[in-house]
């Protein structure tokens, strides 16, 4: 197999020397030996489609993790990230929904991005309801006003809104039990059947793992069983990291990303969480936050791959690396940044969280900028009252449990 393997990397395959001066060396020679291998795999040594950006313009994805911090820093950096852009753009009035075309969010960032695309609710007024709730939003039950129905958090934040009534298209996946694997919830699967509709309080709920074990479409057809937090984040630990899922989502949605052929037409925000201290007594709930944050960074070093050289400019991951007790999220927006690099681990960044946020606003606002005087729509929004048929997730992830629960609302 070494053998074989040798031989893919011929001498007109390798890069020359020259080609990894100035771009450190042995890092740049390693990425593009594993780049050569994934295409050889992948596309049987026919060249890999054109990543280029188009000229229509890039998509803006935001992604939030769900974490074990229960969104208390990706929270913080939606504050400061809205704020900046309110600076940037003049208008006191802007919020982070205008400024992206999608939200995936697991675990608590699936609270959040409804939050910000469905109430089109300030970030301040997201992180409130964050910090008022945290113990639900991190999957570990009830705590204050809402330790009997920790559900209700969710009820009173969006009342009789669902997923249809996203501005813009959102993605919140969880884990249906009944059918052991991945469910997600979709605004384009919504606006299509009242089948794929579903609350969205009960979708949060789902996502954290807390509230109505039975979760149903609208018209009934379409149920699923949320996955128990099992006391400490376990709900989000199989689909920690939703960036995949959103890029996958743009790439393949034509109707409303068009133009989206790769990477390089793609800017994304992902927001993770903050790793903390692992508990140091071996327990089921630390080892469900050790997986969970396992394919976070996972994802992130998969994604990371796929924007190649572009990924200093057009995918942006923001995380913390550990707050000592006692202080805020807001305080990791001051720890420099970390990478998680293949074959390497976590590396410090020059850069702070806070000075990466603010370079990714400047990004949004020049496209928000360059867009108004733009004849060619980047993205084809599908209005709520327009079904149509077809999705890219109704096929192949809708699950049907023939299952009920006495718990079901």
């Amino acid at each position: 197999m070494a053998t074989t393997a040798l031989a893919m990397l011929d001498q007109k395959l390798l890069p020359s020397p020259a080609a990894t001066a100035g771009f450190g060396g042995s890092d740049r020679l390693s990425q593009e030996i594993f780049s050569i291998l994934e295409s050889k795999f992948l596309f049987g040594g026919v060249a890999p489609p054109d990543l280029g950006a188009c000229s229509a313009g890039r998509v803006r994805v935001l992604s939030i993790d769900g974490g074990a911090d229960g969104g208390a820093l990706a929270a913080a950096a939606l504050v400061r990230l809205e704020r900046r852009l309110q600076e940037l753009s003049g208008n006191p009035d802007a919020r982070v929904v205008d400024f992206f075309d999608l939200a995936a969010g697991s675990g608590a960032g699936g609270f959040l991005a409804a939050a910000l695309f469905a109430r089109r609710m300030p970030a301040d007024a997201a992180r409130d309801v964050v910090v008022k709730n945290r113990k639900v939003l991190s999957g570990r039950g009830g705590g204050g006003l809402f330790f009997r129905r920790p559900e209700a958090a969710f009820k009173k934040v969006f009342g009789d809104l669902t997923v249809r009534d996203a501005a813009k298209p959102l993605l919140i996946p969880c884990y249906d039990m009944a059918s052991a694997a991945p469910f997600v919830f979709s605004r384009a699967d919504a606006v299509e059947a009242d089948a794929f509709d579903f609350p969205l309080w009960q979708v949060c709920a789902a996502a954290c793992g807390v509230g109505p074990a039975e979760v149903a479409s609208l018209d009934g057809r379409t149920r699923l069983r949320a996955a128990a937090a099992a006391g400490g984040g376990g709900a989000s630990a199989a689909v920690a990291n939703p960036t995949a899922v959103a890029v996958t989502h743009v790439l393949h949605n034509k109707r409303e990303f068009p133009f989206a052929s790769g990477a390089g037409d793609l800017v994304v925000l992902s927001l993770g969480g903050n790793a903390g201290s692992a508990a140091l007594r071996p327990s089921s709930s630390s080892l469900l936050r050790i997986a969970g944050a396992c394919q976070a960074d996972m994802v992130d070093q998969a994604v990371s791959m796929a924007f190649g050289e572009s990924r200093a400019t057009n995918y942006i991951r923001i995380q913390g690396n550990g707050i000592a007790p006692g202080e805020t999220a807001e305080a990791a927006l001051t720890e420099r940044g970390v990478e998680s690099v293949l074959f390497r681990g976590k590396k410090l960044m020059p850069q702070t969280n806070g000075e990466r946020l603010d370079g990714v606003a400047e990004q949004l606002v020049r496209e928000h900028h360059r867009r108004l005087e733009s004849k060619t729509p980047v993205v084809l929004v599908k209005p709520s009252a327009t079904p149509r048929t077809s999705s890219s997730s109704a096929s192949t992830l809708i699950t049907v449990s023939t299952n009920s629960s006495d718990d079901s609302p």
